[in-house]
């Protein structure tokens, strides 16, 4: 199975999740004010996980990293690196890449409890800005997803909202359990990864957050 090349992956939990290049609630993506910008620089996450969305479940979870927005990119469009942060992730194939755009195929196996999900989605992406995600095809009933930037002088904060309707039966409440209980773990995995957590110490508490082998220096 091919693990090569760049990749925008967005899964997670349930077999994967949601984001929005619409986002569920409608909002963009400000800087946060007063206490949440603080709480965000000190390490914490702020997760919401009530967004309405009539395909499914929706929620976004911001954190801070103090790292260039070039090594974030680099580490969410990465397959390899994927295989760490991404609970899961069997295998993953860009069938295309034109820079702007990429069409990836995944598969996800979280064991006895869920189906397999083996499906394909889209990317468009503005280069350490944003990137929108939308299912092509699989066993998915609904995939979406985001990731937005901004860019601060001390470092980034990075965005992910995520929208997803599996295909088979599932209640919506448990989905949303495991948003709320998977997402800053993976998060602080992906943080870790990018080293963007404040010290080598700290990258590498993250780092254990990964859900996947991690691999140091991927190809």
């Amino acid at each position: 199975m091919s693990r090569a090349g760049p990749l925008l992956v967005c899964t997670l939990a349930l077999g994967i999740f949601q984001a929005a290049g619409a986002n569920p609630d409608g909002a963009p993506f400000v800087l946060p004010g007063g206490s949440d910008l603080a709480r965000l620089r000190a390490g914490e996450w702020i997760l919401n996980k009530d967004l309405q969305d009539q395909n499914g479940a929706a929620a976004s979870i911001t954190l801070f990293f103090q790292a260039p927005a070039e090594r974030i990119w680099g580490v969410i469009i990465s397959c390899d690196y994927a295989m760490s942060w991404v609970d899961g992730l069997e295998y993953c194939e860009v069938l295309e890449d034109r820079g702007d755009y990429a069409l990836i195929r995944q598969i996800v196996d979280k064991g006895w409890t869920t189906p397999t999900i083996d499906y394909t989605f889209e990317t468009r992406r503005v280069p350490f800005q944003n990137m929108q995600l939308k299912l092509a095809s699989g066993n998915l009933k609904v995939f979406q997803g985001s990731w937005e930037f901004i860019t601060l002088p001390d470092g980034v904060l990075l965005r992910h909202t995520l929208v997803l309707q599996p295909n088979f039966p599932v209640p919506r409440w448990l989905v949303r359990r495991t948003l709320s209980r998977d997402m800053p773990d993976m998060m602080l995995c992906l943080r870790g990864l990018a080293e963007g957590s404040g010290s080598a110490q700290a990258s590498a508490g993250e780092r254990r957050k990964c859900p996947g082998v991690v691999r140091e220096d991927p190809d």
